[in-house]
């Protein structure tokens, strides 16, 4: 399997939703419990995989991520779930 390779990234500030349309809940030995709030955002993926992963970055602690089909679905769910707007998106262009 080839290298896990950022695409994009922006950082969640003030004027995006916080903590987001979508409740997104952390399950281990501890129990259930909400994530931190987001700080930041990133779209990578897999050479070989046809699709995206959004990666969410919380203040503390591991994040998680979500999968898309396409780079456009991975954006439009960012701009859905917390207003991140196209222009934002910094191209990173690096290995994860």
């Amino acid at each position: 399997m080839g290298t896990f390779h950022s695409l994009f990234r922006v950082e969640l500030g003030s004027h995006h939703l916080r903590p987001g349309r979508t409740k997104h809940t952390l399950v281990d030995a501890a129990g259930a419990r909400d994530f931190p709030l987001f700080k930041a955002l990133e779209i990578a993926k897999f050479p070989e995989d046809e699709g995206f992963y959004l990666l969410y970055e919380p203040e503390t602690g591991h994040g998680t991520d979500t999968w898309h089909l396409s780079l456009d679905d991975a954006m439009h769910q960012a701009e859905w779930e917390f207003g991140v707007m196209p222009a934002e998106w910094v191209k990173t262009d690096r290995p994860c």
